[in-house]
């Protein structure tokens, strides 16, 4: 009788064998949040069909099954319900965004993505952890989740040292993009170098140990960095920018760089320059 009630309720019924219909992944979540230890089996059920699901996008990542995308939201909003059940799941689904960012479709990438920034806020995922992650994702070739993880690493950043200036985790972040800038990627490069200079424009790594880290960008196997170094040593920091600069935009900033860094050493170039000018002008008054 309590079978037939609970059926007739349209509510979900865990015993075995019973004639009610499974519920939907918005109702199921609904009811783990007010009940989680009620609804373990059937969590543990969907979780081993998210694991069969999540193999086979590994082994086949130009194609996702239909129900992955909403069985992916689907645990990463309850995982915080179930720590034990769900603890290999962040570093599942990083591993998977990290190796496989080029081939997984666009809605799969961002799903992820999304999926381990909940995870980070409900303290399953270390934020040094994911940060790092998402500086190494920057050299994908998705321009729309470039633009997601730099916003979520300067907000990210900004926040954890709100209250009070994180030393461990800014000097393993810092030490993290000297890395990133000499490796053969000047995309990924780029980007981390931008993020830099963006925190310290806003004032949250505004220290020696970050000027040093741009700074060596002079010195790194990327034109564009190189510039960028050069522009952040002549204080172009200061001015914000949105968006990316096309290639005539660089050239033309870069060019005008290079003139106010050599008026500013007393370069040769200049003085030499200069030099037929004034022999002219004195001819002409003599």
């Amino acid at each position: 009788p309590l079978k037939c009630v609970r059926a007739r309720a349209g509510s979900f019924c865990p015993w075995p064998g019973s004639m009610a219909a499974a519920p939907s992944l918005a109702t199921l979540q609904n009811l783990v949040r007010r009940d989680p230890d009620g609804y373990t089996e059937e969590v543990g059920r969907r979780l081993r069909h998210f694991q069969s699901l999540l193999a086979l996008v590994e082994q086949q990542p130009g194609s996702s099954p239909a129900d992955f995308l909403p069985l992916l939201s689907f645990v990463s909003h309850i995982a915080a319900c179930f720590p034990s059940l769900m603890a290999d799941l962040p570093e599942g689904l990083g591993r998977l965004l990290e190796e496989r960012h080029d081939v997984l479709e666009p809605a799969v990438r961002r799903a992820l993505l999304q999926a381990l920034v909940l995870l980070r806020n409900r303290g399953m995922v270390p934020p040094l952890a994911l940060l790092q992650r998402c500086f190494r994702l920057f050299r994908c070739r998705d321009k729309t989740l470039r633009a997601r993880l730099y916003a979520y690493v300067v907000t990210d950043i900004k926040t954890a040292n709100r209250k009070a200036r994180d030393q461990p985790l800014n000097r393993a972040l810092q030490n993290h993009v000297i890395h990133i800038l000499q490796e053969p990627s000047s995309v990924g490069a780029k980007y981390a170098l931008r993020a830099m200079i963006e925190l310290y424009r806003r004032q949250v790594w505004r220290d020696a140990k970050t000027v040093n880290v741009i700074a060596s960008a002079l010195f790194c196997p990327h034109p564009k960095l190189r510039i960028a170094a050069l522009h952040f040593l002549l204080g172009a920091h200061d001015a914000p920018r949105d968006g990316e600069d096309s290639e005539e935009e660089e050239l033309q900033e870069a060019r005008g760089a290079v003139s106010k860094l050599r008026e500013q050493l007393g370069g040769k170039d200049g003085s030499h320059e200069s030099r037929p000018g004034r022999c002219v002008n004195r001819r002409s008054a003599s």
